[in-house]
């Protein structure tokens, strides 16, 4: 009696006599069980597509978990900004544009919070890639974001880094554009701190989309990122924290003569095909 060596058929030569084996009668071989080599071709075949076909709805699951932790983070600085304000009569900060960074929100609201990863959207918490929808401004361990022109007042101190950035429109300053309170109308309307890739933006109605994920030409382009599958997440006046749609951007109320019906909204006579290819699949509002 003898074996034959390999994957299959795993055998056993019956030298010319014949042997029942489960009710077969067989002639010569006797298989023993296991797998031909096709066969485990084709349960691997099979678990490859099985895998392509869920991998990307694993992928978009774990965005959106991602996602909501965000929002989560967000409500958290809601916290923040109300404890802040309630200890100084209702009112914002006082920063004059281009003062150093002992003045802006990463410093100024220090004593309210102690992780400065919490100044960080989950999706984009790595303080070494300065570029694109999920980089972040400033960097962990020194001044090297020199792309954004820091210099002067503006050099930042070792760990002055996030991915949220605040609306310079809420700022307590001179100004017919400032809203300084938080007792206004349509608090829920009017955008504190969002999804960003600078530290403080100033859109404007007319400010452009992106050419491409990640441009940042303009203040708006600064939040308008693909970070949330179509999405950026904002905490309002109102303290309340939500997505919003990329395009959803030119709609929110940013400051007190901001045009929420400007050009690059449907009330302004927009239409998909006026926004850059790679955001014309996206809501429209």
């Amino acid at each position: 009696m003898s074996k034959r060596i390999g994957f299959a058929p795993l055998e056993i030569r019956n030298k010319g006599k014949h042997t029942k084996n489960r009710g077969l009668l067989l002639t010569g071989f006797i298989r023993l069980g296991g797998f031909t080599l096709i066969e485990l071709l084709v349960v691997i075949a099979i678990i490859a597509l099985l895998m392509a076909v869920l991998m990307p709805a694993i992928q978009r699951v774990k965005k959106q978990a991602t996602a909501v932790a965000c929002i989560s983070r967000l409500r958290q600085w809601g916290i923040i900004y109300s404890i802040y304000t309630t200890d100084n009569n209702g009112c914002f900060e006082t920063r004059p544009l281009g003062t150093n960074y002992e003045k802006m929100w990463p410093e100024l609201l220090k004593p309210y919070y102690n992780d400065p990863m919490m100044r960080c959207c989950p999706a984009a918490k790595n303080p070494n890639n300065n570029w694109g929808p999920f980089g972040t401004w400033g960097t962990k361990g020194g001044p090297a974001d020199t792309d954004w022109g820091w210099g002067g007042n503006w050099v930042p101190k070792a760990g002055f880094f996030g991915s949220y950035g605040e609306s310079r429109y809420v700022l307590n300053n001179s100004g017919d554009e400032y809203w300084r309170r938080t007792d206004v109308k349509n608090a829920d309307t009017i955008p504190v701190f969002l999804d960003c890739v600078y530290v403080a933006i100033n859109p404007s109605d007319a400010d452009e989309p992106p050419e491409y994920d990640g441009e940042r030409s303009n203040q708006m382009q600064f939040s308008c990122i693909n970070r949330h599958i179509g999405y950026v997440n904002v905490l309002f006046m109102d303290w309340s924290s939500r997505k919003v749609g990329l395009k959803e951007l030119w709609k929110l109320k940013w400051h007190r003569q901001y045009d929420t019906a400007g050009p690059w909204t449907t009330t302004g006579s927009a239409v998909s095909q006026d926004w850059p290819q790679w955001m014309r699949g996206f809501k429209d509002y």
